[in-house]
């Protein structure tokens, strides 16, 4: 009778295993608590649950430098192949043009005026609702891998990680390989302890960021007629002490260095999908691909990033694949960081979160939705000095620009056609437009309710002397 008895507990476990699996997408209770290990298990197949989600930011990265963006330089072959096997949204905008407040606003869908993740010195409230956290009830298993110390430090270890990584070196910047190593170790160990777990993987790597330096095969394959890779160290110094002396032939150069870093991370890309794929983190997974901002060459006089607004270093890639979902597909639409953490929710059949401020992106995969404003903002520089713009928004293919100005309380405006005037090299002639007077009054009822929408209080400490001497190697500091 014992024996019977068991029997037929065995096959009932074996039945709701079986349910739950099928119908994960349709029933989220009994695969949550299939996950939370509520179930029998011990005759279990391998479960289809919850898919694997992989994040990788790439530092600096401006979506003109990718093939699918349309650049013809042959730097991206790995990213425009992924490209092509998901969702490019062309016109996606960070929400800051640097790299702390950007990450925090990609994670908990929040504005820099309401994260408050501002400067250096301010570190992510763990007051925050963000993503990581949210997937915690489906059992997820988070790690973050970042070769930017900063924003690991600052953002990375309010999220919720299982495991946050930050990787310190003596030299300027971090090279990805050890980041990848290290992210795929961790992988190894966790699917050995607990192998039907979803993985969160956040990698964060530093190519091309500052200083330009790839390695000798990729600096030859971009030199400018002319000038040689080999001058990387020389020019790099020359832009952070000498700026204003910077000629046309030393931006040549300056950017056929960044395009060579360009085109070391994406084969670093390349190998990091591939080791993932032997391990069978993609066979089921959702892969958001993007940068947290630009970079400027002088286009509108400045360098690096973290000053401006403008396009070269607030417009981003962002490739999004999905299981179940087509291919191939190009959005046109502007959207922002601040849509990914609600585009992931919705992809995992989650119920949206009221605190996240994006939209979900899966309904412009699938076919047209009316569009919306997108806005970025920049309060301080990350040293708390006054940036040349503090704010902007996009309206179909009018953007319009703020610049502080203690003079006018609703600054200096700078507002072009990004359709004519792609390069923002022409503003709309003053005393402002029509155009701009209707977006300052948009512009102002954005922010407003943002600042009614619960700002959390970001905990400021100020950064060591060593951590601001590699700042300083960053670019950060003249």
């Amino acid at each position: 009778m014992a024996t019977t008895v068991a029997t037929m507990v065995d096959r009932l476990a074996r039945r709701a295993l079986d349910d739950a699996i099928a119908s994960f997408h349709r029933n989220r209770g009994l695969a949550m608590l299939l996950l939370a290990g509520l179930l029998p298990t011990s005759c279990a197949r391998r479960p289809t649950g919850p898919p694997n989600v992989v994040v990788v930011v790439v530092d600096t990265l401006r979506a003109d430098r990718l093939g699918c963006y349309g650049n013809p330089r042959g730097l991206t072959p790995f990213l425009d192949g992924l490209a092509a096997r998901g969702a490019v949204f062309r016109n996606a905008y960070a929400t800051t043009s640097w790299t702390n407040p950007s990450v925090a606003s990609l994670f908990t869908s929040r504005y820099p005026s309401q994260h408050q993740v501002t400067t250096f010195f301010a570190r992510l409230s763990p007051e925050e609702v963000n993503v990581v956290a949210k997937l915690d009830p489906l059992g997820y298993l988070g790690g973050g891998f970042s070769a930017n110390f900063g924003v690991a430090d600052q953002v990375g270890r309010a999220l919720g990680f299982r495991s946050c990584h930050a990787y310190h070196t003596n030299k300027p910047k971090l090279r990805a390989a050890p980041v990848i190593e290290a992210g795929l170790a961790w992988v190894d160990r966790v699917r050995r302890r607990a192998p039907r777990r979803p993985l969160f993987l956040y990698f964060q790597f530093m190519e091309p960021h500052f200083p330009y330096d790839p390695p000798p095969e990729y600096r030859r394959r971009f030199d400018p007629p002319g000038r040689r890779g080999d001058d990387a160290l020389a020019i790099n110094k020359k832009l952070l002490v000498e700026t204003k002396a910077i000629t046309e032939d030393d931006l040549a150069l300056l950017r056929s260095l960044y395009d060579g870093e360009v085109a070391l991370m994406d084969a670093e890309l390349r190998r990091l999908f591939g080791e993932l794929e032997k391990r069978r983190v993609l066979e089921h997974a959702l892969v958001v691909v993007t940068a947290d901002h630009g970079e400027e060459f002088k286009e509108h006089g400045g360098i690096v990033h973290g000053d401006s607004l403008y396009n070269e270093v607030l417009r981003v890639p962002l490739i999004v694949l999905a299981p179940g979902q087509p291919a191939g597909r190009t959005v046109a639409q502007n959207v922002s960081l601040v849509d990914v953490a609600p585009t992931l929710l919705d992809l995992l059949h989650l119920p949206p979160e009221p605190r996240f401020e994006g939209r979900s992106l899966l309904p412009l995969w699938q076919g047209d939705v009316p569009p919306v404003d997108v806005v970025a903002e920049l309060p301080t520089t990350a040293f708390g000095a006054a940036p040349r713009h503090t704010l902007a928004l996009v309206r179909g293919s009018i953007k319009l620009l703020v610049r502080p100005d203690s003079s006018d309380p609703s600054g200096d405006t700078e507002t072009y056609d990004l359709a004519r005037d792609p390069a923002e090299s022409a503003p709309h002639p003053s005393p402002p437009d029509a155009d701009t007077h209707l977006l300052l009054e948009a512009l102002h009822r954005h922010e407003t309710a943002l600042a009614e929408r619960a700002p959390t209080h970001a905990e400021h400490r100020p950064p060591s002397e060593t951590t601001r001497e590699r700042l300083r190697a960053l670019g950060y500091v003249n």
